[in-house]
């Protein structure tokens, strides 16, 4: 037999035999170009395997070898009935027996006959690539690497001490409290409509939640949200309940 350096080719050779054969979990049969026939029968629970050669180039002599762990129990020519080593007829095909998709019967196999006890052409480990594994790809394919959102939601982050986020925020506030309360009643004393103030104060509560969280960059206030949404709702009932 040929040497093949396309051990893909050479697994996709061999079929599944179905029922397998007798005293056997599981069997497998391949036939090489030059009509050559191999046959892998093998017990896992046995730990036992058994190959069958029938040879195109010796008229379809028949020779069988049965392996246990990778000690080699017997071997035999069936066609004379006669015992001894098989070496010989079994090595040329071990590329093709080292691509036997079943990796328990290539580890009960032993490496006997030069036998890969790994299963070839198999399919390939992908490597990553380098955008997967470096993070200085990611403003050009858009990867976050940061946690889902529910992850962080259940993940304790460390913060900072009270004071110190309320110096950082507190000016910004007092603009929104100062700008909020201005805008009231100046609508206020314009109007003199209930409804309409309370129709603002909560459009107010949330575009100052907005800015904080678009401009600023902060979670929004909760409690400054609060206030406006919860005075807005207050007048914009009694104004509509006034009348």
């Amino acid at each position: 037999m040929a040497s093949f350096q396309d051990y893909s080719l050479l697994r996709r050779w061999w079929k599944p035999e179905f029922p397998p054969a007798k005293g056997y979990t599981k069997s497998y049969q391949a036939k090489t170009p030059d009509g050559d026939i191999l046959q892998a029968d093998f017990h896992f629970h046995d730990r036992k395997i058994r190959l069958t050669l029938e040879a195109a180039g010796e008229n379809g002599r028949i020779y069988v070898a049965t392996i246990r762990d990778g000690s080699i129990l017997k071997e035999t020519d069936l066609t004379t009935g006669r015992s001894y080593p098989l070496y010989s007829r079994f090595a040329p095909f071990r590329d093709l027996l080292s691509s036997l998709p079943d990796k328990d019967a290539l580890q009960i196999l032993g490496g006997a006959y030069g036998v890969s006890p790994e299963p070839l052409g198999g399919p390939e480990r992908r490597t990553p690539k380098p955008w997967e594994i470096s993070t200085k790809y990611d403003h050009i394919f858009g990867i976050d690497r940061n946690p889902r959102s529910w992850k962080r939601f259940f993940q304790r982050e460390k913060k900072e001490p009270l004071w110190t986020r309320i110096k950082r925020r507190i000016w910004g506030d007092l603009q929104d409290y100062s700008l909020g309360l201005a805008s009231a009643l100046g609508i206020w004393y314009a109007y003199m409509d209930f409804y309409l103030l309370g129709f603002s104060l909560a459009v107010f509560g949330l575009l100052f939640g907005g800015l904080d969280w678009i401009l600023r960059k902060r979670d929004p206030l909760f409690s400054k949200v609060v206030i406006f949404l919860g005075s807005g709702s207050y007048f914009y009932y009694y104004g509509f309940t006034r009348f």
